[in-house]
């Protein structure tokens, strides 16, 4: 969750106080499981649909900057904390109206998320695919068999969660997603479409441009 949140694409802008903060939660972890307390659990989806909520977009929907406040932290789990005492009138609501609520919150996240995006393309004439730096600068089979790699990982995270004998694996799933990044990905892309596909703004806009300077030179006889 945080290294969602703090994606180079939300142009976060938070201070040193964020990093005490996650000193802080560190801490308590530890001190939650001496007492026997329940460990802080990652909520995903409401993170980012409080982030959104709290973003100017442009027009394609690309965060432009982010109202950063505490007091809307604040405000959410005061309201939280005051549940406890109307649990009797919150017991009357039908479950699968609570499930339409985090269902909603998840779908409305899906457009900003690239995997999503390119899960689409999949069924999309290359004419119409939207006009982003992947699919103007990279293969469209490259860009699918990407695609295709994450997909199967999130399958594999979905499988290995819902089986409980499994279940403990989780993170291992996780973790084996970074060396078939850095070490087997690479032997089968080039740098540049991983950097494309991957990369933060910075990276994509940096590579387009020294991409474009060598064409110049190459047409130029440099």
């Amino acid at each position: 969750t945080l290294h969602l949140i703090n994606h180079p694409s939300h142009k976060l802008t938070h201070g040193d106080a964020y990093n005490l903060n996650t000193l802080i939660i560190g801490l308590m972890v530890g001190v939650n499981a001496l007492l026997g307390f329940p460990w802080l659990v990652a909520a995903t989806v409401r993170s980012l649909a409080h982030l959104h909520a709290l973003a100017d977009k442009d027009k394609n929907g690309k965060i432009e900057s982010v109202y950063e406040t505490r007091l809307t932290n604040l405000f959410v789990h005061s309201l939280i904390l005051c549940s406890i005492f109307v649990l009797p009138w919150l017991k009357l609501i039908p479950v699968p109206v609570l499930y339409g609520v985090f269902l909603y919150m998840g779908v409305s996240s899906l457009n900003s998320n690239q995997f999503y995006g390119r899960l689409q393309m999949f069924f999309m004439q290359p004419s119409r695919f939207p006009d982003t730096p992947y699919t103007k600068h990279t293969d469209t089979n490259t860009m699918r068999l990407y695609t295709g790699i994450q997909l199967f990982f999130f399958l594999l995270l979905y499988v290995v969660k819902s089986i409980k004998m499994i279940a403990i694996a989780f993170p291992v799933v996780i973790a084996i997603c970074i060396p078939v990044r850095l070490y087997i990905l690479p032997k089968y892309m080039t740098h540049g479409e991983l950097v494309l596909l991957d990369g933060d703004d910075v990276e994509i806009k940096t590579y387009i441009r020294l991409s474009q300077l060598d064409e110049d030179d190459d047409e130029n006889g440099v």
